[in-house]
């Protein structure tokens, strides 16, 4: 799901006010954060286009929280809009819980059995 305009413009000034408050280098930024000094000074700066996961870890590394993106929910089949919801309310929002969510949700699939009412 891409950002609106509106939420890139919002979370690149909370990004660049978190900067300027934290008086950290982009060096000092990318080992908190795992991510490229080059990266840092990118991201700072407002050039991105998705909450990518350097864009995600920066935030973290600043205490910036980025706004939830919701998906087009109007051609979304009840059922799965249903699913989606609750995976979104255990969901950290960090890319480790997705991989958490995902990896739950792979031990789950492991399980059903073809007499199962999940297994079709």
């Amino acid at each position: 799901m891409k950002p609106s305009d509106k939420q890139l413009k919002s979370a690149a000034d909370s990004i660049a006010a978190a900067f300027a408050d934290k008086k950290l280098s982009n060096a000092e930024i990318g080992r908190i954060a795992c991510v490229h000094p080059s990266q840092v000074g990118r991201i700072c700066a407002g050039n991105f286009k998705t909450f990518s996961h350097n864009v995600v870890q920066i935030c973290k590394a600043l205490g910036v929280k980025l706004p939830r993106l919701e998906p087009e929910t109007s051609d979304m089949d009840p059922a799965w809009a249903q699913a989606q919801s609750s995976m979104r309310r255990v969901w950290d929002e960090t890319p480790e819980g997705a991989l958490v969510i995902a990896r739950m949700l792979d031990a789950v699939a492991e399980l059903k059995t073809p007499s199962d009412p999940l297994a079709a």
